[in-house]
């Protein structure tokens, strides 16, 4: 089990089985929300269970983004997307537990800011990665 949270810990959550990924997302949404890139772990959607908090979640989505972007009303920590469809895309950041598992791969680099260089050997994609279903 990965415990998770929000920085004022109203939102809580757990990760009941092992994330397919965990990534550095360079899309333009995360690094709005986050920074240069966003960390983020992908997993079967039924592995995450909100144990507390749904009240103070925020949701934005607007008509072209694939994916939702949920954030904590009270203290702004950014959640990544709870409910795509089949998969979650958590923000590691949130993250309170080890995942066991460690970067394997840039997403959206064709949209990371042109003075940032990624200087490892991790696998790199344009754009969207979706793990193979484990």
């Amino acid at each position: 089990m990965i415990k998770g949270s929000c920085l004022c810990g109203k939102v809580t959550f757990e990760i009941s089985g092992e994330p397919s990924s965990l990534s550095y997302c360079h899309c333009s949404r995360c690094r709005k929300a986050a920074g240069v890139f966003s960390a983020v772990v992908i997993g079967k959607a039924e592995d995450l269970h909100l144990r507390s908090g749904e009240e103070v979640i925020g949701r934005f989505k607007d008509a072209e983004l694939k994916f939702e972007r949920c954030f904590c009303k009270e203290c702004g920590t950014s959640l990544g997307d709870l409910s795509s469809g089949q998969i979650y895309v958590m923000a590691a950041s949130a993250l309170d537990d080890d995942p066991k598992i460690r970067p394997s791969l840039h997403i959206h680099t064709a949209s990371k800011p042109d003075w940032y260089e990624i200087k490892d050997d991790l696998m790199k994609f344009e754009g969207d990665y979706i793990p193979p279903a484990s």
